[in-house]
């Protein structure tokens, strides 16, 4: 019978991961890999686990991934014939562990060969996306493939779902699963407290004032972190979870403030009579800023007791979000009309080292960037028209995934 819930769960999962490629460059030279279903069980449900690998290997980006159902003997070490030519079988088998949950069998073969093999185990079958994400992850990791921690972590964003109302929302980065953590309220800006995840800190309104909370995941715990007239934000969260950016405004206008997690002290970074909002650490002990002291939003940096200020950003307009990674910068900027109809609203990678600025979106109005923990992909968000969706870019790789959302429109994101 729990077989029979994790398969029914599964239905429901993969309607949200249809991955949509925006951007394919230098697939000519990869290995061809088919997905093959070994279950008992094998059913219409099972061709929707296909599907879910499939999509998690196309983002692995290591395989050009044929999505063709086909089952065959797990121990076998041909392919189903309409796999003949792929070079690499990708087979599972799911089956129940004889204690509660469900068992699921890997086997990675090349030409007849066996690579990689690992026996899983999953307890709650609405996590059943994250099997597929931790399958992907030891596979990459296996074959060499650049670094994808990520694909194993929580997202965590917020959804607008009627006016002055939201929720928070946890889910895995193609949409899939969905848990609703907080809602039947206005809630902005949410942001992981720290690396585990475990933690998060999010803003409401409390007696009409915004207010800062710490929320732990798993027992609903809250505290109060601090409040502010007109906006309260946590924008950064230091790397070992000491230090926050906070954007408050004591006085009217937003500065960027600096405040201890353990003291509870606070340290004002900027003290400008127009808009500073959205700091973020940086590799070299500054801070990244948004401000509008050109009579524009764009990007500033400072460093903690200091009045310098310098500008990072010399191209685009409106540059209203960004995140930082040690040396680099992603931020969001209005393109030029003349080339591109509307408002547009791409993401470009900065370096700080070389100056070098890259476009990676091209249409739409792409919003909220945000580095992987590691560096090595971006989160976004892209409003099209009236869908929205969470993207994911592998800058490296020069690959582009967008995961629509089905409801509600999406106002901050992390991970």
């Amino acid at each position: 019978m729990k077989f029979l819930f994790f398969i029914l769960t599964l239905i429901q999962l993969t309607w949200g991961a249809d991955a949509t490629l925006e951007v394919v460059k230098g697939v000519e030279g990869l290995s061809p890999l088919a997905i093959e279903d070994s279950s008992p069980q094998s059913s219409e449900i099972s061709q929707k686990f296909t599907k879910m690998l499939a999509a998690d290997m196309n983002v692995v980006s290591l395989f050009t991934v044929d999505e063709r159902y086909a089952t065959a003997a797990f121990d076998s070490p041909l392919p189903s014939p309409i796999h003949k030519d792929a070079q690499y079988i990708l087979r599972y088998r799911l089956s129940n562990d004889g204690a509660g949950g469900i068992r699921a069998d890997i086997k990675l073969l090349q030409n007849g060969r066996e690579l990689f093999f690992k026996n899983y185990v999953l307890k709650q079958s609405e996590m059943a996306v994250f099997l597929s994400h931790s399958i992907a992850y030891d596979i990459n990791a296996k074959l060499g493939g650049s670094p994808i921690d990520w694909i194993k972590r929580k997202v965590l964003f917020i959804r607008l779902t009627s006016p002055r109302q939201s929720e928070i929302v946890a889910s895995d980065y193609t949409l899939s699963y969905q848990k609703v953590i907080l809602k039947g309220g206005m809630y902005g800006f949410a942001k992981w407290a720290n690396r585990e995840q475990t933690d998060l800190y999010y803003t409401a309104l409390s007696d009409m004032k915004p207010t800062i909370y710490k929320m732990n995941l798993f027992s609903g715990k809250k505290e109060r972190i601090i409040s502010s007239d007109g906006m309260a934000v946590c924008s950064d969260v230091s790397e070992d979870g000491s230090r926050l950016l906070l954007t408050l405004a004591p006085n009217g206008q937003p500065d960027i403030f600096l405040y201890d997690t353990l003291s509870g002290n606070k340290t004002r970074i900027t003290d400008y009579s127009g808009i500073d909002v959205n700091g973020q650490f940086m590799g070299d002990g500054s801070i990244a800023f948004v401000s509008n002291r050109l009579g524009y939003p764009n990007i500033f940096s400072t460093r903690i007791n200091s009045n310098a200020v310098s500008q990072l950003v010399y191209q685009g307009k409106s540059n209203s979000s960004l995140s930082s990674y040690k040396n680099f910068l992603v931020y969001k900027a209005r393109e030029n009309s003349a080339n591109f109809a509307g408002n547009t609203f791409n993401l470009h990678l900065l370096s700080l080292n070389s100056g070098n600025v890259k476009r990676l979106t091209a249409s739409g109005e792409n919003d909220f960037p945000r580095f992987s923990p590691d560096g090595e992909a971006i989160l976004y968000t892209k409003q099209e028209g009236s869908r929205s969706s969470i993207g994911v870019i592998r800058f490296g790789l020069n690959k582009s995934f967008a995961f629509p959302l089905k409801i509600g429109r999406i106002q901050s994101i992390d991970w």
